[in-house]
């Protein structure tokens, strides 16, 4: 019971489009095939997950964004962390 209580909460994790049209077909899919290892079902779940936010709703763009700010900031100042120390 509690394997399906966590399955269950991943599966509200995803967007509200997303649970609306696949939710119950999930959940019997776990249901059905809970006795043989559930294993491959919470890969599968958390991998949509994290498909579902960062590519579907156009997160990745600010990810993108994020890392792209961060990089001329550890060029100019990550090239000073590579240096010998001055020496008297």
């Amino acid at each position: 019971m509690r394997t399906r209580t966590f399955y269950r909460w991943l599966v509200c994790l995803h967007p509200p489009a997303f649970r609306l049209r696949f939710e119950e077909e999930l959940l019997w899919i776990f249901d059905e095939s809970s006795a043989s290892g559930a294993g491959p079902l919470f890969y599968d779940a958390a991998i949509s997950l994290l498909r579902q936010w960062l590519l579907r709703s156009g997160m990745w763009k600010w990810a993108l964004g994020g890392i792209a700010a961060l990089l001329p900031l550890l060029i100019g100042f990550g090239s000073f962390m590579f240096q010998r120390p001055m020496q008297p």
